[in-house]
């Protein structure tokens, strides 16, 4: 399976992080360059804003774009792609998960979820799949507002959020609502943003940065539309969960990973 890491070119100390995690696990992998949010003009970033019923900040817009970046390449490839933002630390354990994936993946609709973020999810009760020696499992995600640090994606789910993502939208938040798509939670989580390690300074877990540039879109009927497409996408999914989920955070075992 291929790996993909979207990275900022500046940003040396993360790559060369990600270069040295990549040797010590035995991964080949390639470099998406990020889009740089410092270089989008404000009247692209206010546009932007007009499609999304929420403050929306650059960094915001080029995580969208960069996300992008890396659906084109899985399309143009063909194949499942693990997609990774450059803060990701990965387990020890993170091929024998891929490999997993691989030999399961039957849907193209399923689009993985490796990443442990401390925000509850809605996961389902019974597993979709458990690998033969039951080490990793994949449960239906329901909702999970958060977290593209580390998923796997087909080219056909790939082609289709190109399609459906023409005008900004919050990708995270927005990615794992698609009535289409059914995520899957892979346990124990395979990764995690350096952000969350337990040893980290406590802050609030999802805090957006003061950026003097926040962009806000107009008031009135287009962005009210905007937000209730948004919560009917969730009550869908409240409405499939219902008797068969639980709200809880994933799964994830911390004596597999290591930050060096």
């Amino acid at each position: 399976m291929k790996i993909r890491i979207i990275s900022r070119i500046g940003a040396e100390g993360r790559r060369s992080f990600q270069i040295e995690q990549m040797q010590r696990l035995g991964l080949q992998y390639e470099f998406v360059d990020a889009v740089e949010a410092a270089e989008l003009s404000d009247a692209h970033c206010l546009e932007a804003a007009q499609t999304w019923p929420g403050p929306t900040l650059p960094q915001d817009i080029a995580c969208f774009q960069s996300h992008r970046k890396s659906w084109e390449e899985v399309v143009a490839d063909g194949a499942l792609c693990l997609i990774l933002e450059d803060d990701a630390v990965l387990a020890d354990t993170i091929s024998v998960a891929l490999a997993a994936i691989e030999g399961k993946h039957h849907d193209w609709r399923h689009v993985y979820d490796l990443e442990f973020t401390p925000e509850p999810h809605i996961i389902a009760d019974t597993p979709t799949w458990s690998d033969e020696q039951g080490s990793v499992s994949a449960s239906r995600i329901y909702r999970n507002r958060v977290g593209l640090a580390g998923y796997v994606i087909g080219p056909e789910a790939a082609s289709r959020l190109l399609a459906e993502t023409k005008r900004y939208r919050l990708i995270d938040s927005y990615l794992w609502q698609r009535h289409w798509l059914h995520g899957q939670m892979i346990e124990p989580a395979q990764v995690v943003q350096m952000r969350f390690f337990p040893d980290t300074p406590q802050e609030p877990a999802f805090v957006r940065s003061d950026e003097p540039r926040t962009f806000k879109p107009k008031t009135g009927f287009r962005n009210f539309r905007l937000q209730m497409a948004i919560e009917l996408a969730r009550g869908r999914s409240l409405l499939m969960a219902a008797g068969r989920s639980t709200r809880r955070q994933p799964r994830i075992d911390w004596s597999r990973f290591a930050r060096r």
